[in-house]
Order: C-alpha cells, then sequence, then structure tokens
C-alpha cells in the first residue's frame, strides 16, 4: 500500500521569528525556525510571503526532492477569513489575525480547492528557477529602484557624485548573472530569444517573464498579466494580477520595440504581441523537444 503524502500549512515569518505551521492529518500546529526542519513532510504550502532569508531554506527543501508550493492570491484573504469564520472560532477561538488562523486557512482553501478541483488557481510549485531566479529579480528590481530614485533626485539639483555609476555598474552586474543563470536553467532559453531577434544583452526581461509566467495557455497569461482593460466604476479594485511579471514583459517589449526603430512607449497590443510571440515560440521549441538550451 503507497505511503499517504505528508502536507503541512505554513505562515511565513521574517527575521528571528518562527515559521508557524499546521499540520491537517494530525490536526495540530508547530513552530519551526526553518524549512530545512520540515523532513518528514512531502508537500509544504507556504503562504504567499517568501522573505529574502528564506531562498536558501528552499533551495535545500526543493533539492531533497520536497515539493513546494506558495499561495497565489493574498488579496483573498479577507474573503477566506469571512467565509471560514465559524471554523476559526471552533478550532482557534477568535477571528483576529494570528499566525495559527493564517496555517489553518491555507489548509481550508486547499481541502476546498481540492474538492472543487481548481487547486492550480490558488497554489503554484516553486522549482528550482525561481529558487536561483527569483532572489536575484528581487535584488534586481531593488536597485533598479534605487537608480531611479538617485537619478530624480539628480535632476532637482542635488549632487550625488559617482552613485549613478555605482548603480549601473551593480545593476549590469546583477542582470548579466540573471541572464547567466537563466540560459542554464530554462529550458529552450536561449533559442526562444534568437526566435524573438534578441541577442545576450537585449534578454533580462525575457530571463524575468519566463520566470514567472508558467501557463502556456494565452488567455490565462492576458490575465494574469494585466493586459486588459476592467470595466466598471470600481475596476482598478477588482483588477489582479502581477505587476512584477508586467514589468519584465514591458522591458522585453521596450527591448524589442527599439530593435525594429520604435521608440513608442509600448501599448497593450505591443505587450500582447509580445506575450502571444513569447508563448507560441515555447511552444514550438517544446513540440521539436526543447532543442538547444
Amino acid at each position: 500500500m503507497p505511503r499517504m503524502i505528508r502536507r503541512v500549512f505554513i505562515d511565513t515569518a521574517w527575521n528571528s521569528k518562527k515559521h508557524v505551521c499546521y499540520d491537517s492529518e494530525k490536526d495540530v500546529f508547530f513552530e519551526v525556525d526553518s524549512l530545512a526542519e520540515l523532513k518528514d513532510y512531502d508537500e509544504i504550502y507556504l503562504d504567499s510571503s517568501i522573505f529574502p532569508n528564506m531562498w536558501q531554506q528552499l533551495r535545500d527543501v526543493i533539492s531533497n526532492g520536497k515539493r513546494v508550493y506558495y499561495f497565489t492570491r493574498p488579496w483573498k484573504w479577507k474573503e477566506i477569513r469571512e467565509r471560514f469564520r465559524e471554523d476559526l472560532n471552533a478550532k482557534i477561538g477568535k477571528v483576529s489575525k494570528t499566525d495559527k488562523e493564517d496555517a489553518y486557512l491555507l489548509w481550508k482553501v486547499y481541502e476546498l480547492s481540492l474538492i472543487k478541483n481548481n487547486t492550480h488557481r490558488y497554489f503554484r510549485l516553486l522549482t528550482i528557477i525561481d529558487v536561483e531566479l527569483r532572489p536575484l529579480l528581487m535584488r534586481e528590481e531593488i536597485l533598479y529602484k534605487n537608480l531611479q530614485r538617485v537619478r530624480n533626485t539628480s535632476r532637482v539639483g542635488v549632487d550625488v557624485g559617482s552613485d549613478v555609476k555605482i548603480l549601473e555598474k551593480i545593476i549590469d552586474d546583477v542582470r548579466r548573472d540573471i541572464v547567466d543563470r537563466a540560459i542554464k536553467l530554462i529550458p529552450g532559453f536561449t533559442n526562444t530569444a534568437k526566435y524573438l531577434g534578441l541577442n545576450i544583452d537585449d534578454v533580462n526581461g525575457l530571463a524575468g517573464l519566463l520566470v514567472y509566467i508558467k501557463s502556456a495557455s494565452y488567455q490565462k497569461s492576458v490575465k494574469y498579466l494585466g493586459l486588459y482593460k476592467a470595466k466598471g466604476r470600481d475596476a482598478w479594485k477588482m483588477k489582479k494580477y502581477s505587476s512584477k511579471a508586467q514589468r519584465y514583459l514591458t522591458t522585453l517589449t521596450n527591448a524589442i520595440l527599439w530593435k525594429n526603430g520604435e521608440i513608442d512607449i509600448p501599448r497593450y497590443k505591443d505587450l500582447r504581441r509580445v506575450l502571444r510571440a513569447v508563448i507560441e515560440t515555447r511552444k514550438q521549441i517544446d513540440l521539436a523537444g526543447g532543442a538547444g538550451v
């Protein structure tokens, strides 16, 4: 008889705080300092907060054959908390936010999504590509925001010395590292870049985009990237998408437009056109057996 898959649901913690875990099979809460302590579990479900100090832990856990998922719809917490109000009262005795509550709610969401056969809508599998590239992408994003801030400061007459050149050099190095790892880790990455007419200096946006978009469906990717016009008075509140993924698609689209001699700011139709080209190219590479790196 095959062994039952053991799952644990975790409210992740920052710095020296412990991660709060819920074992649904044993119906117990417990705490760990590191995800590496969860050796007895086959599947680990995290909330949406993946902190910088967790990436090495995740690398070790995934390398040891564990499957790690993270919650993809943090904006639904209020709705989820209300839906399971009675369960929370019975389990924890109060409905105000606690670490135990969030770990327990992750399990309730998983349980319900399993019944509805839509677990993929709420939890996304983390891969070695994620743990190797996302920390670098996060670093690049923070550095780039700092560079923009310094540039804006210089525009109003503040002497920023050599700060701009130093930051530009650091960002260039990080982007090179991102591309180098993408070439090694993402199947068909180099061929995808070639099909899109890009050289090695133009592919940072492609690397970031391929880390974040997992679906081979164009329509699902359009929704994930927010490439649609929401309707209604409060449409902007209802429109949920990955701003990080959209940033990398915009970077990629800019690179392609500039190569074609177009210098206008990319519009939705440009972003959708490039997204479709990326998805179709990836499908062709997959059909060809993922030829090349």
